[in-house]
């Protein structure tokens, strides 16, 4: 279960999920084949995600990791209060 988020959107769950389902680096077209969101749609909330610490943006491309914040989001465990 996610704990509440006042800036996540019901996708947000789904496309964390994907990014923590393998190591390494995701970019959203490789996330929108797994998922049922376009991938420009992906893209932006990966924006939403880095900027909350729950992912990186790679140096050079397109793509994203999720990072241990978003490990522990995406495993239901409480955020500390933003």
């Amino acid at each position: 279960m996610y704990p509440a988020i006042e800036w996540a959107v019901p996708a947000d769950p789904h496309i964390l999920d994907e990014l923590a389902r393998y190591d390494g680096w995701h970019t959203p077209k490789n996330l929108e084949l797994n998922t049922e969101f376009s991938r420009q749609w992906i893209a932006q909330r990966c924006r939403v995600f880095v900027d909350h610490e729950l992912a990186t943006r790679h140096d050079s491309a397109p793509a994203y990791q999720i990072t241990d914040h978003g490990q522990a989001v995406a495993a239901g465990e409480k955020l500390p209060e933003e």
